[in-house]
């Protein structure tokens, strides 16, 4: 950056990982951020990648063509670039808050405060999308050392909050903790009753997410197989998949032949489909399915934008995906359990839509737009009344 661009500097700014114009849920949630408080902040985006549509009344600092970080990290001059021009924003912009969205964004924030390559005038927030329990030990300590400079660290569940608690409290870190739930985003606010559900002894089967081991994929394959066996031609199953690579999308073609295989017209699979795209799909399904691994997801957006289109909702033992379900009876640990759930629901229809209602209330209730909005607020209207963020 070799000029300054906001006059009066900007009040918060905003750091994400990816592009904000790729698929993920930081990449959402960030935008959520950013339409909810243009209007009332001057903010600035820091990101990798160009921005198409820009918002208006928003600076956006895209100072790489990469759309990922994690690309530049392979490239270590490029990356040391990337960094230089971060800390050239931040001097030259002097922002009031600095809120960090994903990890490698806190830590060269925490780098150039640690090196005293910035003045440490603003608030350092960051948001940790990621789940303890799945990081290493090195990986733990790294944080925790660079977590010195932080100010206030955002979880989305209490889940992964608690695991953070107590580790802060180890290093007698002076670190307010906060919870800021995930929301499905505007799409999903509203319900349209068109699309209400009325299949005829006809089950719809969904799985969601991006193609990643821990995501086990197997599982989703084995328990389709086996409801198909119980349920034959009453079963549909259909899947989206988000592949970052070629790797990814050759896996994800080849699980969707041997299920088309295996049920022809009766099983649906696309890969990369846009948020619109995404919210049919959820129109489409009664029961979606989170299949991640133990302890590896910190909240597990997919399944609050299923519930808000009254859709059952299962999940394993996936970390906080437990705490956004809500429901003991909808957490399983074994293909059994599954499929008996999902049998259950099947032979009783009065509790399957029960369910679908008692989902579309919960996210409401906890994981609406307006309640994400106004905890952000909150946060950081706290500082800038000049207030402690306990």
């Amino acid at each position: 950056m070799s000029e300054k661009k906001v006059l009066n500097g900007i009040d918060i700014l905003l750091m994400s990982d990816n592009g904000l114009e790729t698929v993920g849920g930081e990449q959402e949630s960030t935008k959520i951020i950013i339409n909810g408080i243009k209007d009332y902040y001057t903010l600035g985006v820091i990101q990798p990648g160009n921005i198409k549509n820009p918002l208006s009344g928003v600076y956006y600092y895209p100072l790489t063509e990469q759309t990922r970080i994690k690309h530049l990290i392979k490239k270590p001059i490029s990356f040391l670039k990337y960094i230089w021009d971060v800390m050239k924003v931040i001097q030259l912009e002097k922002p009031k808050i600095i809120h960090t969205q994903a990890q490698v964004s806190f830590f060269i924030v925490s780098l150039l405060i640690k090196f005293k390559f910035i003045s440490k005038k603003f608030q350092f927030i960051h948001t940790e999308r990621g789940l303890y329990t799945k990081y290493s030990s090195t990986i733990k300590k790294t944080f925790l050392f660079f977590m010195r400079e932080l100010d206030v660290l955002v979880t989305t569940t209490n889940f992964n909050k608690q695991y953070w608690k107590e580790s802060i409290r180890k290093k007698k870190l002076p670190i307010k903790l906060k919870i800021i739930e995930n929301t499905a985003g505007e799409l999903f606010e509203s319900y349209n009753h068109r699309y209400e559900k009325n299949n005829n002894n006809q089950l719809v089967l969904g799985f969601a997410g991006r193609y990643a081991d821990w995501k086990n994929w197997p599982l989703a394959v084995e328990l389709s197989q086996r409801l198909n066996e119980e349920l034959g031609e009453n079963l549909s199953v259909n899947m989206a998949v988000g592949c970052l690579d070629y790797n990814a999308e050759e896996q994800t073609k080849k699980m969707f032949k041997e299920l088309t295989r295996l049920m022809e017209n009766r099983f649906k699979g696309k890969i990369n489909i846009s948020l619109v795209e995404m919210e049919q799909f959820y129109y489409d399904i009664d029961i979606f399915i989170l299949t991640s691994d133990y302890n590896t997801e910190s909240f597990g957006r997919t399944l609050i934008e299923a519930m808000s289109r009254k859709t059952v909702v299962l999940t394993t033992e996936a970390g906080g995906s437990v705490e956004v379900v809500g429901n003991p009876d909808n957490v399983c640990t074994t293909v059994e359990q599954f499929v008996s759930r999902v049998l259950d629901m099947y032979y009783d229809e009065d509790k399957m839509k029960q369910i679908k209602e008692q989902n579309m209330i919960r996210v409401k209730e906890k994981y609406s737009l307006d309640n994400n909005i106004k905890k952000h607020f909150k946060l950081y209207k706290n500082h800038f009344n000049g207030d402690d963020l306990s």
